[in-house]
């Protein structure tokens, strides 16, 4: 008994008496985490009790489509992006994957528009999305739309769901994947703010909103750059072969001495199909009749490595370096973000991040490239990322980066992943990847573009940063 006492007192649960009054205004949840969690909310602000309900502001509702069907289809008129709710805040550079609404039309029940405010439904449940005219008209499933029915509210509104209160009554359940609850996000209160903050806060957001818009018409424009410089169409989908029974076939010829030879293109002696793709070897060939010089990256380089495994001790922010996963070097504004030890990691020094890097994910989900610029300086990075390190007097690093990027870039990455399970490259493949060289100052053309685009994302995530301060600020004023 004694032992068990000891050890009760040790774990030091956490005890709380809940009324059945309670119980009943939170949809008569029973379990502890959303009624710990609901309690802790009434006391983080006294305007709770007095304030106005998110539903009387805006239209917040989600669309469950049973069994959906996704057929992935070139884009047409017919067809629209499909993106996840984590893909949404990743801000893709490039057109998502598009899917047919003529094999499902309820899918169109899922467009997002311009103005839109996304909050997830389940897995990471209350992350907060803005959708701006680059993602209007996208499909996207799990989660619930918030929309006001005042415009000029927005603003406010999408700051408001970001913070920590709001957060606070968005509760999650389930045995093995979270969910959120519509009615709770309905009733989700919002306080009695004074006009002056909420105009502060509308204008910091305003402008991040703008920014972030900017950031990514820059990446655009630069990708653009990257083919009007050096004399480069868009790859097409090339034709596929139909059988008599109407399933369509992608078929190939390949020759043994294109299969044996060390030199054509690369060739490493592999069987595995995707790495003779049509679509890469074609981007080889436009890239090979171009009139700039044509290099490999281990040759406009000064490194291209990745790290050694290491063991990982994560600790609370205050006593660790933020710690990026393979996931968060595309994301505006990395999520689970995790914090290694800065006493308990050997070699750490060897993990940090530098300014003008390239960072490239080699396992899983291959071919992501970010860039530290006025963002990851001085983060850990996992071993799972090749780091790529330009030499200034072959490149300039963000036309680097665009080239990729671009559709050029991505095949001639994606036609060496290799594994029976998971995906890989390795830095020896990187290196073996072909890169135009037009004069270097075309080349600054792209890169100014690249590092504005960075600028301007970091310039967003501060002004959402303030915006979301100033809001706190009044929310626990007298607290």
């Amino acid at each position: 008994m004694d032992s068990r006492k000891r050890l009760y007192e040790y774990f030091n649960p956490q005890l709380s008496q809940i009324s059945i009054e309670s119980i009943r205004k939170d949809n008569h949840r029973l379990d502890a985490s959303g009624q710990i969690k609901s309690e802790a909310s009434t006391i983080q602000s006294s305007h709770a009790e007095s304030s106005t309900i998110l539903a009387d502001l805006a239209d917040v509702f989600t669309v469950y489509i049973q069994g959906p069907v996704l057929a992935y289809v070139s884009p047409n008129s017919k067809s629209r992006p499909y993106l996840t709710t984590s893909e949404v805040g990743e801000y893709p550079q490039k057109s998502p994957s598009h899917v047919s609404l003529v094999a499902d039309p309820r899918l169109i029940g899922w467009e997002i528009k311009d103005g839109y405010i996304l909050v997830s439904r389940s897995g990471r449940v209350g992350e907060v999305y803005w959708v701006d005219k680059k993602l209007d008209g996208s499909l996207v499933g799990d989660c619930f739309r918030v929309v006001a029915k005042d415009p000029n509210d927005r603003e406010f509104l999408y700051t408001f769901l970001k913070s920590s209160f709001a957060q606070s009554f968005i509760t999650a359940y389930g045995s093995v994947v979270d969910h959120a609850s519509l009615a709770q996000l309905r009733n989700t209160p919002i306080p009695s703010i004074s006009v002056m903050t909420v105009d502060k806060v509308k204008q910091s957001t305003g402008l991040a909103l703008q920014s972030r818009l900017r950031a990514a018409e820059l990446l655009d424009e630069a990708d653009q750059l990257i083919h009007e410089l050096n004399g480069l169409d868009i790859l097409a989908d090339l034709r596929l072969d139909q059988t008599e029974s109407g399933w369509k076939l992608e078929t190939n010829v390949l020759s043994s001495f294109e299969l044996a030879y060390p030199g054509y293109s690369g060739s490493e002696f592999r069987l595995d199909a995707h790495f003779y793709n049509p679509r890469a070897l074609l981007a080889i060939a436009k890239l090979k009749s171009i009139n700039f010089p044509l290099k490999t990256i281990q040759e406009i380089t000064d490194r291209v490595f990745f790290g050694s495994r290491f063991t990982r001790t994560f600790v609370s922010e205050a006593h660790g370096v933020p710690y990026l996963a393979g996931k968060n070097i595309i994301q505006i504004r990395p999520t689970d973000l995790r914090y290694l030890s800065l006493s308990e990691t050997d070699n750490l020094d060897d993990y940090l991040l530098h300014p003008s890097w390239i960072l490239l994910t080699c396992s899983g989900t291959i071919g992501r490239v970010g860039l530290v610029w006025s963002n990851f300086e001085k983060y850990a990075g996992t071993h799972d990322l090749i780091r790529i390190i330009a030499n200034d007097t072959e490149v300039d690093f963000g036309y680097l980066y665009a080239f990729l990027g671009s559709l050029y870039g991505q095949q001639q990455i994606l036609r060496h992943k290799h594994g029976s399970v998971i995906d890989h490259i390795t830095p020896d493949q990187v290196q073996q990847i072909l890169v135009p060289l037009p004069p270097m100052p075309d080349q600054r053309l792209v890169g100014d573009k690249v590092r504005l685009a960075y600028e301007k994302r970091a310039e967003a995530i501060r002004l959402e940063d303030e915006a979301l301060e100033i809001l706190t600020s009044e929310l626990t004023l007298g607290k």
